[in-house]
């Protein structure tokens, strides 16, 4: 005998002639399907989970194709005018968010549909699964399905029902809702808020009882309640002194540890109500001091794990149940709402260049960007990245003490601009220090306090004169003394190209800069959340790290930047007196890093060498131009 045999006959055993004994969906005691739905209603973070998945799944647009031709899309048809219509009282949008909710709910979603004259579904409605029955068969699996509200009933075929539902391993004709796995919680969690409710809006326990050693009369009772009332009751009387006589004394009654921390037990049920739905807390307004790549990453996972598995049920039922109705050839899908993981294509694309797998242009392209730069563009190259040198060593015109006398001249001149930047740099640093600091003592949030698009200006305006001067003070030493003052700049005398490079790295810098102080002070605001310190002590964390935090940032910047701007003005000054070449020359000191040396003395075209300095951060190599 076949299982297919077996479970027929089991079918007509069960049934017994009295048809639906096992559609009907085993729950949790004291939980029916219209509890869970009323529950949607009156359970705060049931009602955030349930609308939050509900809503996105609305939004995502639906597409339709011919079936092995997924690239052309049918704009025009009897479905997609059903589709944008389903029926005259709901919209499309509400439509798909109650299929959804009762997904989420109790596991499962009942279409019904209208047929026109021509045998093809004009109008979908959604049936409430409470009052929806599936009537088994021992030949079909399911015989009809029957709509049962009060004494009516309304026989449904099985063409004219699209059941969606979330497999229930204890019953494979019914479906199993997320809600219904935390039916517990959701008890624990409607008790509680009604419990505290009760205690605060109506709670018989009383403040204060007095005592009598004997049972005053009637009238003395009505005395003593009338003058203590006069005496105490109201605002005005409050904290007044009570004097009691005859023997009465007063007993104060206060509220329990366990009803004044009864939302320990409510954030737990809180925590199980949001895991069962998988919703990231930052998603939910939960979220602490976190960072923007936190919450990207949260509804990365909760578009990949939570929504598309939601919509991939909706449009596997439609394409099995619904399109045949219209073409078979056709097929139903939604636009992915899952965002491209665009931090590990970058991550990628960093290790494979390097690599020599892929070429610089392949990874733009594979990043959304063209392959060669516009006009007036340039290509800034990762530091740890360099071309093939150009050809093999060969003898130069300048020898090996020229081109040390070279680089220590280049040396020391950084090392006076270096000065100079970290002078820009302390007076903006100082600027902000007290900024963030006073604003977070007001405000209480780093967010509101750290206005990141207005420091960027405040920096980026006081980085690019310093740039542009280093910038400039390198052309110059290039071209033979000529001068190339602010002035002349705005004459046109320096070409856009250099223009646009002291812009864009100004610009980059000054948002690096804050990104990575924005990053470091979360990091150190969150320690002293987690040790529960007060605004003060948090605003002093603020102060210090921007007082012991000054020395290091403003080496690393300087260094950095110098140099940069140092090497690109003198690549500018080369490409202008007509080198084509240029040799890579390491910083020959006891800071001489092992990466750099592995450049040394390799000879690379001057229009493939913007960017590669600095190496790494603090570097202090330079270029030497090749000449016969």
């Amino acid at each position: 005998m076949s299982w297919l045999d077996w479970a027929k006959k089991n079918i007509r055993y069960r049934l017994g002639g009295q048809g639906a004994a096992i559609s009907q969906m085993e729950i949790p005691p004291d939980w029916n399907y219209q509890q869970y739905l009323t529950a949607y209603g009156q359970i705060g973070w049931l009602f955030g989970a349930v609308s939050l998945i509900a809503g996105d799944v609305a939004e995502v647009d639906w597409h339709l194709y011919k079936r092995g031709a997924e690239n052309e899309e049918i704009d025009s048809h009897p479905l997609l005018d059903m589709w944008r219509s389903v029926n005259p009282f709901q919209t499309k949008y509400q439509f798909l968010e109650l299929i959804q909710m009762y997904l989420g709910l109790v596991g499962e979603a009942f279409i019904v549909l209208n047929f026109n004259g021509l045998g093809t579904p004009a109008e979908m409605w959604t049936a409430p699964p409470q009052f929806m029955h599936i009537i088994p068969s021992p030949d079909t699996y399911i015989s009809h399905y029957e709509y049962r509200r009060g004494g009516a009933r309304l026989r449904l075929e099985v063409p004219e029902v699209i059941h969606i539902f979330s497999p229930n391993p204890i019953n494979t004709y019914r479906g199993l809702g997320t809600a219904q796995s935390i039916a517990v919680d959701l008890d624990i969690e409607r008790y509680s808020g009604r419990y505290q409710q009760r205690l605060f809006y109506n709670d018989a326990t009383p403040s204060m009882m007095i005592e009598y050693p004997d049972v005053p009369s009637a009238p003395e009772r009505t005395k003593i309640r009338k003058e203590w009332a006069e005496i105490h009751q109201g605002w005005r009387n409050a904290r007044k002194t009570g004097f009691l006589w005859g023997g009465a004394k007063a007993s104060v009654l206060s509220l329990t540890n366990r009803d004044l921390e009864l939302w320990r037990q409510r954030k737990m049920t809180r925590e199980a109500i949001l895991g069962a739905y998988r919703i990231p807390h930052s998603m939910m307004g939960l979220e602490g001091v976190g960072s923007r790549a936190r919450v990207e990453a949260d509804e990365y996972n909760y578009a990949k794990h939570v929504l598309r598995p939601a919509l991939t049920r909706i449009r596997e039922a439609f394409n099995e149940q619904l399109v045949p109705l219209f073409d078979d050839q056709l097929i139903f899908t939604y636009d992915d709402p899952v965002p491209e993981n665009r931090e590990a294509v970058v991550d990628e694309m960093t290790k494979l260049v390097p690599a020599g797998i892929v070429t610089r242009e392949e990874a733009r392209v594979k990043l959304g960007y063209q392959a060669e730069p516009e006009s007036g563009e340039t290509f800034v190259t990762p530091m740890n990245i360099m071309p093939s040198p150009s050809k093999a060593l060969k003898h130069k015109g300048i020898n090996a003490d020229q081109k040390e006398l070279m680089w220590r001249v280049y040396a020391n001149k950084a090392d006076v601009d270096e000065l100079l930047f970290k002078r820009v740099f302390k007076r903006v640093w100082d600027k902000q220090a007290s900024l963030v600091a006073n604003n977070f003592e007001m405000l209480g949030n780093l967010d509101q306090a750290f206005e990141e698009s207005r420091y960027i200006d405040i920096f980026n305006e006081a980085f690019t004169p310093v740039i542009t001067q280093v910038f400039t003070d390198a052309l110059e030493a290039v071209m033979g003394g000529k001068r190339f003052t602010v002035s002349r700049i705005k004459q046109g005398l320096i070409d856009e190209f250099a223009l646009e490079w002291i812009k864009t790295r100004s610009l980059s810098l000054a948002k690096l800069v804050n990104g990575t102080t924005y990053e470091e002070l979360r990091k150190a605001l969150a320690t002293g959340f987690e040790e529960g310190e007060s605004i003060f002590q948090l605003k002093h964390r603020i102060s210090q790290y921007y007082t012991n935090g000054y020395e290091r940032r403003a080496t690393l910047v300087a260094r950095t930047e110098v140099i940069a701007a140092s090497n690109e003005g003198s690549l500018q000054g080369y490409e202008k007196e007509g080198i084509t070449e240029v040799e890579f020359y390491a910083a020959l000191d006891e800071r001489t890093c092992a990466e750099c040396m592995g450049y040394h003395e390799q000879v690379y075209p001057v229009r493939e060498s913007h960017g590669m300095i600095p190496v790494h951060v603090q570097c202090r190599c330079t270029w030497i131009p090749v000449v016969e």
